[in-house]
């Protein structure tokens, strides 16, 4: 995944227009509009990530994009607060960069104000397709890996309070976990790393590779699972008709020192990422924000002009840019701006580059259009919908954001 700095998302309102209120839509009208979310812009269009984990033991998990969650044994409870036995299911979704957030449509506010991000992520747990719930007394140490690390970040909770909004709350402030040298202390990220002090033998083989490739995965698996085995004796077990023994070590073996080693290659890696470390209490969607300002803000007038919007019920539009995800709405004299309403003036930062999408469906096809500008103190930007695809769409916003 390609790292961006941080993502600033400033959202003020979702209106159709001002003079309509969404509970005065027609049923034609909100059929168009929720085609427009439930087709193109939702949080279906980040990747869901599922594992598998024992809930009796200490577990580890990684996603793709870096995030790592250390889960304690017996953290996960039924909705009355019964412990789970067994296997349980964990779903995690990583929305840590701008082109995630506008395809997810995560909007950020918080009682108003909009929001700076630093990443976004989602998990939960379920066991036997019944949702399961974070025990009272538990909660998940997780971390979040960012290019920067930013001060006065907190901690939300997330709601999806409709079709076309998050609803952001009950912020927690997170302190930045780093020490005078600016790395972060090895205590804090030891308890993301698996180990295990394991050494084994399989009776009649003297080399591992000549080993059984089955006998050779399970006893990896074994050594592995959860946050990796710690064993207090020597022990000796089966594994279909072979005899394995596992000897106990004074030294761990951590799973970031197994690695294999090609001539020809340098095999020393340095992780380049810095960590936002939080506990999560809830399961949901979580975001890592701080309120948003920037010294080049001002008042300005700035609004869109779709050249065929008429032949829409409902047009989307939103401003992108590296500093703000910016939905608008559609003001009373049909052109397009980025606020609460004709009362109010835009305020966004003078030169900053910015583009600015409009999105329609109809008859069950998708329409966009879109042009990248830089932020004028007086400005009009006209656009055309023309027919495509959310594949299409999300080439563009890859390109421009």
């Amino acid at each position: 995944m390609k790292k961006h700095s941080i993502f600033t998302i400033l959202i003020l309102s979702i209106l159709f227009s001002c003079n309509n209120s969404l509970d005065n839509e027609s049923t034609e009208d909100k059929g168009n509009r929720d085609d427009v979310f439930n087709e193109v812009y939702n949080d279906e269009n980040i990747k869901s990530q599922t594992f598998t984990i024992d809930n009796s033991i200490d577990n580890i998990i990684e996603g793709d994009n870096g995030t790592k969650i250390r889960i304690e044994k017996n953290t996960f409870t039924d909705q009355k607060g019964n412990p789970i036995e067994g296997k349980v299911e964990i779903e995690l979704k990583e929305a840590l960069n701008p082109i995630d957030m506008v395809l997810g449509n995560l909007t950020t506010t918080f009682n108003g104000s909009p929001l700076q991000s630093g990443g976004m992520i989602y998990l939960n747990a379920t066991s036997n397709s019944k949702q399961l719930k974070i025990a009272d007394s538990k909660s998940i140490l997780t971390s979040v890996p960012s290019d920067t690390l930013f001060a006065g970040m907190s901690l939300f909770v997330g709601y999806r309070d409709s079709l076309s909004g998050m609803n952001w709350s009950d912020p927690e402030p997170i302190g930045l976990p780093q020490a005078e040298d600016d790395s972060l202390p090895v205590q804090t990220m030891d308890a993301f790393e698996k180990s295990h002090n394991i050494r084994y033998s399989v009776d009649g083989f003297i080399e591992q590779l000549d080993q059984p490739q089955f006998v050779r995965d399970e006893v990896s698996r074994i050594a592995w699972e959860g946050a990796g085995l710690k064993i207090t004796k020597d022990s000796t077990f089966k594994i279909g008709e072979y005899t394995v023994h596992f000897y106990k070590q004074d030294e761990l073996t951590k799973w970031s020192q197994v690695f294999t080693v090609e001539k020809g290659t340098n095999s020393y890696v340095t992780d380049q990422n810095v960590y936002y470390i939080f506990k999560m209490k809830n399961l949901g969607w979580a975001n890592i924000d701080r309120l948003y300002s920037d010294p080049r803000t001002e008042e300005v007038e700035l609004f869109a002009n779709i050249s065929n919007e008429s032949d829409f019920n409902f047009v989307y539009t939103t401003m992108v840019t590296q500093a703000m995800y910016l939905p608008g709405y559609q003001k009373k004299d049909d052109s397009f701006s980025f606020t609460h309403g004709d009362y109010e003036s835009t305020q966004l930062p003078i030169g900053e580059k910015a583009t600015i999408i409009a999105t329609a469906c109809k008859n069950d096809k998708t329409y966009f259009g879109y042009q990248t500008i830089e932020i004028k103190k007086n400005q009009e930007v006209k656009i055309e919908l023309k027919e495509s695809s959310k594949n299409k769409i999300e080439e563009i916003l890859k390109k421009e954001i």
